[in-house]
């Protein structure tokens, strides 16, 4: 890691005038850093080396047309809850581009999304441990603006290395709106073809080739909108399905009309044997093809997403509506600073009877609002509420269903123009699981540099066990650094509506990420 920092130290050096007329250099640093201490009340573990670090270095170089960039992770070695086999170093990415107005070629390792990215996306989240780069060359063509073509092939990435199967798709995109020249409404019509060729050489019925497609149309007019895709997946007997010779289906619809402050969200998805994997014999999140997060409120609040749903992609049916309305300020409703008020309602089943039933068995429910109102230039509140269902089942273990109510009251105050305060407080109650908790925090901003704060999660119902965390962070220009201190239950985590179960750690943990 100390090589790491010392080059990229020597990088970020500033650029003369001269260097920057042949061309741009461009990059970032990133670590997250945890010292793991040993805490038998919460069963944490600490590894014997008592440290785990993930390290990110992406270079990048700029001239005219043409791009090349290099992408260096060092898992040294790698944070607990992460799959072992990321424990390594090396560059993991590379790729020379050109790019004009119309046609985009890339060679190298890419990332990419056809559609909502029910047959293929390829991506990064590094909070989960997650790249699902692919190592080949990409193309994209626009005629226009009216006509968008889109070609993939290569291998995608394995933990550090590469998988042995190869991807190869497209994706086509017409945009009548635009070819009629229309101004106020939009009309499009997508299509995407994926297939993963992976050499079987076994005894069982089992096709090398797989094929995913999907087809789209997306409608806008004076605020309204309206989107749908019908995906399909050939046999794929893998592992994540139990060696099923079932074919994959899925359906996605979402709805939606905004006008000045106000806006309504449908979204139905039903899912049937559509997890997509770039290996046969891949487990968990890792050696994803596709995308398939969870269409429900993403909660930021620590008790309301203590019970987050895992989209089930084998087998599930359900959706959400999301609404929300700004009463204006000076009016009757509004009063003198005004007010926001957003709800919220998802529910997901198991499938009865292949693609769009509804079986008996409920997922996941979640109800939820809050109102959001400013009081003066220097205080603001947040309370919110949430009544959730939850089967154990989606995170794999025995059960019958959780209920649990939250509430949340949260307050910020400004002053001098460089101070803030922010409290918050939660509790949930619930009868199952480990029963109530209840959590506090405080936040002292200091700008435009310094951050400071102390949060406690308490278990009341049965473990008696506090959560405690407490840090501070200080940015300035393009960096920021951050060190903090504490007990993390084991649980899931979240991002972009993909969870992960992560272990306890009790520890140090040290972040730093900066871009030049």
């Amino acid at each position: 890691m100390l090589v790491l920092v010392g080059c990229f130290c020597i990088l970020t050096r500033p650029v003369d005038g001269q260097e920057q007329k042949y061309g741009m250099l461009s990059g970032g640093f990133e670590t997250n850093t945890v010292y793991y201490m040993k805490d038998g009340k919460t069963g944490a573990i600490r590894p014997d080396d008592r440290f785990g670090s993930n390290n990110y270095l992406n270079l990048d170089y700029q001239w005219r047309k043409f791009s090349i960039g290099v992408l260096f992770e060092a898992y040294v070695p790698v944070l607990q809850g992460l799959a072992g086999e990321l424990s390594d170093c090396g560059i993991v990415g590379k790729y020379v581009a050109f790019e004009d107005r119309d046609l985009k070629v890339r060679v190298g390792d890419f990332y990419e999304q056809f559609g909502s990215g029910m047959v293929f996306r390829a991506y990064e989240e590094r909070s989960l441990g997650l790249n699902t780069s692919v190592e080949g060359v990409r193309l994209f063509y626009s005629f226009r603006d009216k006509v968008n073509i889109k070609g993939i092939y290569g291998r995608p990435r394995r933990f550090m290395k590469h998988a042995s199967s190869w991807v190869r798709g497209g994706d086509l995109q017409v945009d009548f709106g635009n070819i009629l020249g229309w101004t106020e409404t939009g009309v499009a019509v997508e299509g995407s073809f994926v297939n993963r060729y992976e050499e079987y050489v076994g005894n069982r019925e089992i096709e090398s080739n797989v094929d995913a497609y999907s087809v789209r149309f997306a409608l806008e007019h004076s605020g309204f909108s309206l989107r749908g895709e019908y995906a399909g997946k050939s046999k794929d007997p893998a592992l994540y399905n139990n060696y099923t010779m079932e074919k994959g289906q899925g359906l996605l619809l979402e709805g939606g009309y905004v006008r000045k402050g106000m806006g309504i969200q449908l979204n139905f998805r039903s899912l049937n044997r559509m997890v997509f994997r770039s290996s046969r014999e891949a487990v968990g999140l890792e050696e994803g093809l596709n995308y398939l997060p969870a269409l429900t409120r993403q909660h930021t609040y620590s008790l309301a997403n203590l019970y987050a749903y895992a989209t089930q992609g084998n087998g599930e049916t359900g959706g959400q509506v999301d609404f929300y309305y700004n009463f204006r300020k000076r009016t009757a409703l509004g009063g003198k600073y005004g007010w926001k008020l957003q709800a919220n309602f998802s529910a997901y089943y198991n499938l009865k009877e292949g693609l769009c039933s509804v079986g008996n068995e409920l997922f996941y429910r979640d109800v939820n609002i809050d109102v959001t109102k400013k009081w003066s230039p220097s205080w603001k509140t947040v309370f919110f509420y949430s009544m959730q269902d939850f089967s154990p089942f989606v995170w794999g273990k025995p059960g019958k269903t959780y209920h649990a109510h939250i509430v949340v009251a949260d307050a910020v105050y400004t002053w001098a123009n460089r101070y803030s305060l922010r409290l918050e407080g939660q509790h949930l109650w619930t009868k199952q699981d480990e029963g109530n908790w209840m959590a506090l925090s405080a936040e002292l901003g200091i700008a435009p540099a310094w951050s400071f704060f102390a949060a406690d999660m308490y278990n009341y119902g049965q473990t008696n066990i506090h959560y405690y965390n407490g840090g501070l962070s200080y940015s300035k220009s393009r960096t920021r650094v951050a060190l903090q201190y504490g007990r993390n239950r084991a649980g899931v985590q979240c991002a972009g509506g993909v969870c992960r179960e992560m272990p306890a750690y009790t520890g140090f943990n040290l972040t730093l990420t900066s871009s030049f």
